[in-house]
């Protein structure tokens, strides 16, 4: 019982709870930072795209040609029908995507797993 009034107990569980926003902060930077990263790489490389591609001609294009299979056929005859840079930057985008996926089910993950930490941790 004289624990729970000493002032001594009080300073080190002021620190302990300084130390562990520290190190949840350290934790959700770590995690968050390449979902961020992948997020610029998207936003480049999206603008890229919209430089060699007129996207307002495209989705009027693929509006028309938008029933059935036609629609399979426009997507592989425009994909086949563009420069090259246009199709580097286009699987750019998709391997970019695939990286920003995969970061962003690890930064839920993070966040879950910080959630669960933090309700374990508060007394009754």
């Amino acid at each position: 019982m004289e624990d729970e009034f000493n002032p001594q107990s009080e300073t080190s569980r002021t620190l302990k709870q300084r130390i562990m926003r520290r190190i949840y902060l350290l934790f959700m930077v770590r995690n968050l930072s390449p979902l961020a990263f992948d997020c610029v790489l998207i936003v480049v490389a999206v603008f890229m795209v919209t430089v060699f591609v007129s996207v307002g001609d495209v989705l009027s294009n693929f509006s028309t040609a938008a029933s059935g299979s036609k629609a399979l056929m426009f997507s592989l005859s425009a994909v086949s029908g563009t420069k090259l840079q246009t199709k580097i930057l286009l699987v750019a985008l998709g391997v970019v995507g695939f990286f920003a996926v995969r970061h962003l089910k690890q930064a839920v993950r993070a966040v879950r797993t910080l959630r669960e930490q933090k309700s374990e941790s508060k007394p009754l």
